[in-house]
C-alpha cells in the first residue's frame, strides 16, 4: 500500500529533517515510509478493546497483512488468510509521551495455554522499540558481560523487546503476564502509567476461530533499568523525529490445525528476523504531526482519572 500524495506532502518537511539525522533501517514491503499517527492531547485511545476510535485513522498509516513476511514456515509473502489475517497501525501522543498500537486479528485458533517453547509459547504480538533510532541491541548474550548483574542491567537497556499475550496467565511456563519482557527481570514495565492495554476476543481461547481486538500503550526509554522507573531515563517523543520499530505476529496453532502442518508461524513487519535481537533490523517510523485531513470531533476528550481504570481484558464469548 503506497502512501497517497496528501500524506507525503504533509510529512515532507519532517522527512527531510529526520533524513539527515538518521540512517535507514529495513524497509517494509509495499510501504513508502512507516508513519506514526499523532493523537491530540486528551484524545488518545481509551484502551478498552473497542477499536471504533481508530476508524478516524487514514488507511495510509496502516501496515497491511500482505506487507508482513513469514519466517518460520518459509511462506515469505505467500499467506493464507483463512488461517491468519490482521490489520495493524501505530500512533503516538505528545500529550502523554506514549506510543499506541492497534491490531484487529482473525485467527483460526487462538492459542493461550501457557506452554510452548517458541517465542512466548502462545499466540503473541512481539514488539521491538528503538526510541532514539540508534540501532541498539536489546538482548545481551552470556559472553557480553562477565558479571551477571551487569548483563541483566543491559537487557533491554537502550532498546526494548516484549511479547504481548492475552489473557494474563500467572501459571504459564513462559509469558506469564500480558507483556512478557523475556530477557529482563523487570516486574513494573507493564503497569500503568508505563504500560496498559485493551483486549476483546470474539470466540473462545484454544477452540476454533476468533477475532481479537487489541490496543497497547507503552512508554519508551533511552535507558531502561529493570529495577524501576526512577532508575530509568524516559525518551521524549518529538514530532518530526524518526524511531525504529519492529514487530512479529506469532501464530502458535495446535498440532491438529494447519500452518502447513507445523505449529509455529511468525509474520514480521520486514523480512529480517534478526530484529528480535537488535534494532538495526527494525524499520523506520516517522512521528507525524496532527493530520489536517482528520476530524477529531468524534473522539471524546479523555478524563484522566478514568483513563487508567480500564478493565484489563474483556471477553465476548460466542
Amino acid at each position: 500500500m503506497k502512501k497517497v500524495f496528501s500524506i507525503v506532502a504533509m510529512l515532507a518537511v519532517g522527512l527531510m529533517l529526520s533524513a539527515s539525522a538518521v540512517s535507514a533501517h529495513v524497509p517494509i514491503e509495499g510501504i513508502e515510509s512507516g508513519t506514526l499517527f499523532q493523537w491530540p492531547a486528551g484524545q488518545e485511545p481509551m484502551l478498552d478493546g473497542d477499536l471504533s476510535e481508530w476508524d478516524i485513522v487514514p488507511d495510509d498509516y496502516y501496515v497491511p497483512f500482505d506487507s508482513h513476511f513469514e519466517y518460520y514456515l518459509g511462506l515469505g509473502l505467500e499467506n493464507d488468510e483463512s488461517n491468519l489475517s490482521f490489520r495493524t497501525v501505530a500512533g503516538w501522543s505528545a500529550g502523554t509521551n506514549r506510543l499506541y498500537f492497534m491490531m484487529e486479528r482473525f485467527d483460526n485458533y487462538w492459542d493461550r495455554n501457557g506452554v510452548g517453547a517458541v517465542a512466548a509459547g502462545d499466540d503473541s504480538w512481539e514488539i521491538m522499540i528503538d526510541a532514539d533510532h540508534g540501532g541498539d541491541r536489546h538482548f545481551a548474550l552470556p559472553d557480553d558481560f562477565e558479571d551477571a548483574d551487569e548483563r541483566q542491567r543491559n537487557q533491554g537497556r537502550f532498546a526494548q523487546n516484549a511479547h504481548h499475550c492475552w489473557p494474563d496467565m500467572p501459571d504459564a511456563n513462559r509469558a506469564v503476564g500480558w507483556k512478557w519482557f523475556f530477557n529482563s527481570n523487570s516486574t513494573w514495565h507493564e503497569d500503568a502509567p508505563w504500560g496498559d492495554y485493551g483486549f476483546q476476543l470474539d470466540g473462545a481461547v484454544n477452540s476454533g476461530e476468533v477475532t481479537a481486538r487489541i490496543e497497547v500503550m507503552t512508554a519508551v526509554w533511552d535507558d531502561f533499568h529493570w529495577i524501576g522507573p526512577d532508575d530509568s531515563i524516559e525518551h521524549t517523543l518529538t514530532e518530526g523525529n524518526t524511531i525504529g520499530l519492529g514487530w512479529v505476529v506469532h501464530d502458535t496453532d495446535s498440532d491438529e490445525e494447519d500452518n502447513g502442518g507445523a505449529s509455529d508461524g511468525g509474520w514480521g513487519i520486514n523480512p529480517n528476523i534478526q530484529m528480535w535481537f537488535d534494532c538495526v533490523n527494525c524499520s523506520d517510523f516517522l512521528l507525524a504531526p496532527i493530520d489536517p485531513r482528520v476530524d477529531f470531533s468524534s473522539i471524546p476528550t479523555a478524563v484522566e482519572e478514568d483513563s487508567w481504570a480500564r478493565i484489563k481484558a474483556a471477553y465476548i464469548q460466542q
